[in-house]
């Protein structure tokens, strides 16, 4: 089910407090499907693009926002921009043909691209780091030194491969039981985790290394920091045309040099991907599948 854009109008306008963005999804109160706004008239089929939780933070939207836009003025064809908050969604609607180019979150692309229904584009740089982590971080100046000293502190999860699947892993690696590990063990988004360690209400969580962009240097302190673990990637879905593929794949390798991206963003450039990016995705989703359910063995809502 699509999250409503009335949520996402507050959200970004919340996070932005732009006009840009503001006519970008105020427009579009109460739809299901947002158009991406262009000067120029568009014509043809409209392009269907899905989107997830930007990699470097809600503050990056306008990055792929400006990014978007000019994916559209270059196909020459309108977008309609469809968010969606899980990665059951996306995969409902890669498999219903409901979109032709997403951007995933890495759970639903290995289970869409197991099934052959996708081809990578290209993945998000952050940072200038054209790879991604898992990471268990502390507020700067807590004492832990590795994951084995949040033993009995309250640990912040998210039920995703940087969260809960990561902890199960790392802890059964270094010869712990997960379950009963940590005291109490909330559940929530990757960023709420961030924002709970920084507010003290939780001693530790685990999260992308990317979702650290957004926070100032210094904040967090990175105690465990997992094998290279792929961006979430932009797909296409299989049967689109590979004019079309190529032509998106363009404005994304060229974002940087076309000045697309602003030179605020966290986003620093697109890069060609490989589907070995996702090896270790695909270890701790084979390795942990369950583990996000279990949630420590009952987590603290």
């Amino acid at each position: 089910m699509l999250v409503t854009v009335a949520v996402l109008t507050t959200l970004v306008a919340a996070v932005f407090g732009t006009l840009y963005v503001w006519g970008l999804y105020a427009d579009n109160y109460g739809r299901t499907a947002i158009a991406v706004p262009s000067a120029d008239v568009q014509q043809g089929e409209p392009l269907l693009v899905g989107v997830a939780r930007s990699p470097g933070g809600p503050c990056e939207w306008i990055t792929f926002a400006k990014v978007l836009a000019r994916v559209q003025r270059d196909l020459g064809r309108p977008l309609v921009v469809r968010y969606s908050l899980s990665s059951d969604e996306q995969i409902a609607l890669i498999e219903r043909d409901r979109l032709d180019i997403a951007l995933m979150s890495t759970l639903a692309y290995l289970d869409v691209q197991q099934d052959g229904l996708v081809e990578l584009i290209a993945t998000p740089v952050v940072s200038d780091r054209s790879s991604d982590a898992a990471v268990v971080v502390v507020r700067t100046g807590d004492s832990a030194r590795s994951i084995r000293d949040l033993q009995g502190s309250t640990y912040a999860v998210s039920e995703d491969l940087a969260g809960v699947a990561y902890s199960y892993w790392l802890l059964r690696r270094l010869g712990y039981d997960p379950d009963g590990f940590f005291s109490k063990t909330p559940v929530d988004g990757q960023q709420s985790n961030l924002a709970k360690v920084a507010s003290g209400k939780a001693r530790g969580t685990s999260v992308r290394l990317s979702a650290l962009a957004s926070w100032s240097t210094g904040t967090f302190k990175i105690l465990e920091q997992s094998p290279a673990l792929g961006m979430p990637p932009i797909v296409a879905r299989r049967t689109l045309d590979a004019s079309t593929v190529a032509r998106v794949r363009h404005v994304l390798l060229t974002a940087v040099g076309d000045g697309v991206i602003p030179q605020t963003s966290a986003i620093t450039g697109f890069r060609q991907s490989s589907d070995e990016d996702y090896d270790f995705a695909r270890e701790l989703d084979a390795t942990n599948r369950g583990a996000e359910r279990r949630a420590f063995g009952g987590a603290h809502q």
